[in-house]
């Protein structure tokens, strides 16, 4: 069953810098080789907000708000669902922005062969550490494909 308690759970709040390095190399890893991202006040690619926790972090970093040791198990499957971004402006090298990613949606589907898949949305709203005004949203859905129970 999936975890229901976890809806309206927050992470950590994190501080991330983005960079002029991670940015290029990012934009590398998608075959964009647009020269823009190599400037010193790049924008950011479009799917980079992913990626900022884990490049950008002035502190702990990672992947905040889901407690995976809860979501592993036996029969579980844990899977990169989607991933959706709202730009209230677009981010750049430079940028120091905060962020606190909330649990927003827990669900389940039931799967043909018995099994079912458990759904964990998660969103974290950046906002310039100077102004607080908002700059991006980034919206993470974490599905786990749970097996069937064996016959007994």
């Amino acid at each position: 069953m999936a975890l229901d308690e976890l809806k309206g759970t927050k992470g950590a709040t994190q501080t991330v810098r983005i960079e002029r390095g991670p940015v290029r190399v990012f934009a590398q890893a998608l075959l964009d080789d647009d020269p823009v991202y190599g400037s010193d006040d790049a924008p950011v690619p479009p799917t980079f907000p992913f990626v900022m926790p884990f490049w950008g972090s002035t502190g702990e970093g990672g992947a905040a708000g889901l407690p995976i040791e809860k979501l592993r198990g036996s029969g579980r499957a844990i899977l990169h669902g989607e991933q959706a971004f709202e730009y209230h402006r677009w981010p750049r090298v430079g940028d120091v922005l905060e962020g606190t990613p909330v649990v927003t949606d827990v669900y389940e589907k039931e799967k043909s062969s018995g099994g079912k898949l458990e759904f964990y949305v998660q969103e974290t709203a950046w906002k310039d550490a100077a102004t607080g005004e908002p700059v991006v949203t980034a919206i993470f859905t974490l599905a786990i494909n749970v097996r069937p129970p064996k016959p007994s």
